[in-house]
């Protein structure tokens, strides 16, 4: 017998706990107050104890717990003891208590500070942490360095007598040279769970070398993972990895000791290219004499930037082109193509195409001739006082009809696929009776379907390409940061205007579809 009043006998039969209701009526804060005083009781739920006290007749509320309970976490992590017992009962049989909890402990094997165990302090019906386990220790990551690529952005400055453009273009290489490392991961700590068994520890997080394979290769030295060129050349970036192009430097001018030049990679000229003469490449071209280029025939990078330290004297003859930037210091009776055209001075009388085009925006000026771009064109100054006829295009990208031609596009070329597996078909039905078939017959479908072919590879470059132009698209604007002169048209879309006073600003079309000049 646990408990006996006028309203209930609580009874403990078998580690159960029986409510016999004599009586019902009896508060269940009263009852609240009467189970703190005996904690080895556990109720089964706040909704049988209710019942219970409002019906009469036997009932199973709980059950008895044993003075000490030990919990071990589903991780194995960490030990709890539980002591059912009052601060009276706990002072009166601390010794007793501790021991049956040491007994259980060594039982389950846990790892356990037993001195400590006796030195705890108690609080009623709270669990008391024993034992935790030591977490494993992840190893630290693996450390990635590489070369730094040269910045090629263009810088305008005063050296104390002249403006000069300076550019740090190519960073040349010997073969064998250090290109860029790993410190592979380390290996971590191994922890233990409160059993004392070892949890192994994670490797640091890898992380992968990119380089090209075929201009850079891997060693390892001291422990490290290190990268070195496999020959000479020019540093380069091949599709976001270290690599090293091939690289023709020559010493002078591009003229009639070399003639012309064409090259499958970077080309270094320390000179000039002399009147008449071009300069051919696959990669980076980097122009450094300087005084620049005169009635040079063409420079024209097929993949990469040029780089012309000095001016661009055309003569109405020298084009300019880059598959990506073309930074020059001055640009007079030129045609100039880029992604992006940077030129640090000035433009005169030239034709400037490119996605892009930045004339210097603190000095910059552009007089005479066309500057068109997809996006943007930014300078300091437009025309002249004499009101010479200058032209600031820039066109936009109409998205909406991009993306309506490139569903068009879309639909047109699984058309073609469709011919294309009918095209195989047909010729694969014609195997077996191919050495009965004319010549030119089999010749024509064969021609027929090499046709397709490549017309599916230009139509599915053609998508790509216009998907990427709608990504990249920009609000087209042309910024004039100090005066544009009368004689200067502003182009931009489908609008149009011919200034008739000097301005300055951001051009741009309104939202109400209007040019602001």
């Amino acid at each position: 017998m646990l408990v006996e009043n006028e309203y209930f006998e609580l009874l403990e039969e078998n580690n159960k706990i029986i409510m016999n209701t004599k009586k019902v009526g009896y508060p269940l804060k009263s009852f609240d107050a009467l189970a703190s005083d005996i904690p080895r009781l556990k109720l089964n739920s706040f909704k049988e104890l209710m019942k219970a006290l409002q019906t009469v007749g036997q009932h199973d509320i709980g059950s008895y717990s044993a003075p000490c309970e030990v919990y071990i976490s589903p991780s194995k992590m960490k030990v709890e003891l539980y002591i059912h017992a009052t601060n009276e009962e706990f002072l009166a049989n601390k010794e007793q208590f501790l021991k049956q909890a040491e007994d259980m402990l060594d039982q389950r094997d846990v790892h356990y500070d037993k001195e400590s165990l006796f030195s705890l302090a108690y609080l009623p019906s709270n669990p008391i942490i024993i034992a935790v386990g030591k977490e494993p220790v992840q190893g630290e990551g693996a450390q990635v360095e590489y070369i730094e690529m040269p910045d090629r952005k263009p810088i305008l400055r005063d050296d104390g007598s002249v403006d000069h453009y300076e550019l740090n273009f190519v960073t040349p290489i010997v073969k064998d040279d250090w290109l860029g490392e790993k410190t592979p991961a380390q290996e971590g700590f191994e922890g233990y769970n409160v059993f004392g068994e070892p949890i192994a520890a994670k490797k640091g997080e890898d992380i992968k070398l990119v380089y090209d394979r075929k201009s850079v290769g891997e060693f390892e030295e001291d422990g490290k993972i290190i990268l070195r060129a496999l020959h000479g050349g020019a540093l380069e970036e091949l599709n976001g990895a270290i690599s090293v192009g091939k690289q023709l430097i020559i010493p002078d001018d591009v003229g009639t000791k070399t003639g012309s030049i064409t090259f499958d990679g970077s080309v270094r000229v320390m000179g000039t290219v002399s009147a008449g003469f071009s300069v051919n490449a696959t990669g980076d071209i980097s122009i450094e004499g300087k005084e620049g280029v005169t009635n040079a025939k063409e420079i024209y990078s097929e993949d990469g930037d040029v780089y012309i330290k000095g001016g661009v004297f055309g003569g109405g003859e020298t084009i300019i082109k880059a598959k990506k930037n073309v930074f020059v210091k001055h640009a007079n009776n030129c045609k100039i193509y880029g992604e992006r055209v940077n030129i640090g001075l000035y433009s005169l009388g030239s034709e400037l195409y490119g996605d892009h085009i930045f004339i210097d925006k603190h000095k910059g000026r552009i007089i005479g001739g066309v500057a068109e771009a997809m996006f943007s064109i930014e300078c300091a100054s437009v025309g002249n006082s004499h009101e010479r006829l200058t032209k600031l295009i820039v066109k936009g990208v109409n998205k909406e009809m991009e993306l309506e031609e490139i569903q068009r596009l879309a639909e047109k070329l699984k058309a073609e696929h469709a011919e294309l597996k009918k095209l195989e078909m047909t010729l694969d039905k014609m195997a077996s009776v191919k050495a009965n078939l004319p010549a030119t017959q089999l010749d024509m479908l064969e021609k027929t379907l090499q046709a397709k072919q490549q017309e599916i590879v230009s139509l599915d470059q053609t998508i790509k390409n216009k998907l990427q132009l709608v990504q990249v698209a920009s609000t087209p604007k042309i910024d004039i940061t100090r005066e544009a002169h009368p004689g200067v048209q502003i182009v931009i879309g489908s609008k149009s205007s011919m200034l008739s006073r000097i301005t300055k600003g951001v051009f741009e079309i309104t939202s109400e579809g209007v040019l602001n000049v």
